[in-house]
């Protein structure tokens, strides 16, 4: 069999270096949940690894037109990475509200020195606001606590009845939140798999390759093997480059905005 030779061009310093075609990377990713792919798919974005660069880097504050409140490393995958989204773009970032203490309460205590999983904070320099992230195998929790001069012997609560949009996602945080303090961890029954998970993935190589500078005949050997290429590479209707120009341009229209859809 004939050795393939991956052709690459120069590349931008705003694109992702990523090991290519790496096809078990591919795999691994599909068992992240949403939020994970969101970010999967930002972190891509070259105009988002420019501001980042220029702008300051982790933990500083983010411009109103990405969904974040601070600043993440984009070279971190989701496994890695600390995200903090905004709560007006995000669905499943909880708002609580510390109470004072002696507020009378059954709530049980919120303790942290049992939890398996990362902790981060990240303190509003404008409001009496802190956010806490709890994350473990890109899979993460993230609270929005008002009133947090009020920690750490305050009762938090949260509204009961959220927002009709937003109830599903709200719900959904309490529960997690409500298993990790039983059984410290954040488990992955409460984070189901994205649906379209194997077609995001399949996406994302493509477009993986074309960032990486690899010719669109190779892309189209990593994706649909060289059985495939061989049969319809040179066919008279162009179907297979159509497929893979068609893929690569999917690619780019999620990590440019379509990543929006995975924060509701």
């Amino acid at each position: 069999m004939a050795r393939t030779t991956v052709r690459r061009r120069p590349l931008s310093p705003d694109r992702l270096v990523l090991p290519w075609p790496a096809p078990e990377r591919y795999k691994a990713i599909q068992n992240l949940p949403r939020l994970g792919w969101c970010w999967e798919l930002l972190r891509r974005n070259p105009n988002y690894r420019a501001c980042y660069r220029d702008l300051g880097g982790r933990g500083q504050p983010v411009p109103q037109r990405w969904p974040l409140l601070a600043f993440e490393n984009p070279d971190l995958d989701a496994a890695a990475a600390q995200v903090f989204w905004r709560r007006a773009d995000c669905a499943a970032v909880l708002p609580l509200m510390a109470l004072a203490e002696g507020f009378e309460s059954d709530a049980g205590q919120f303790l942290v020195e049992h939890l398996a999983c990362g902790i981060r904070v990240y303190k509003d320099p404008s409001r009496d606001v802190a956010h806490v992230l709890f994350t473990q195998s890109g899979r993460a929790l993230q609270l929005e606590i008002d009133g947090a001069s009020r920690l750490p012997n305050a009762v938090l609560a949260t509204p009961a009845l959220p927002p009709p949009g937003l109830r599903r996602a709200r719900l959904l945080a309490v529960r997690r939140l409500v298993d990790l303090m039983r059984k410290g961890s954040l488990r992955a029954l409460h984070y189901p798999r994205e649906h379209s998970r194997a077609r995001l993935a399949y996406v994302l190589q493509a477009f993986d390759g074309e960032q990486a500078g690899v010719s669109h005949r190779d892309i189209a050997l990593a994706l649909v093997g060289p059985a495939r290429v061989e049969r319809e590479w040179h066919g008279s209707q162009n179907a297979l480059r159509d497929h893979v120009r068609k893929t690569i341009g999917r690619g780019r229209f999620l990590t440019e905005s379509g990543y929006r859809r995975f924060l509701s």
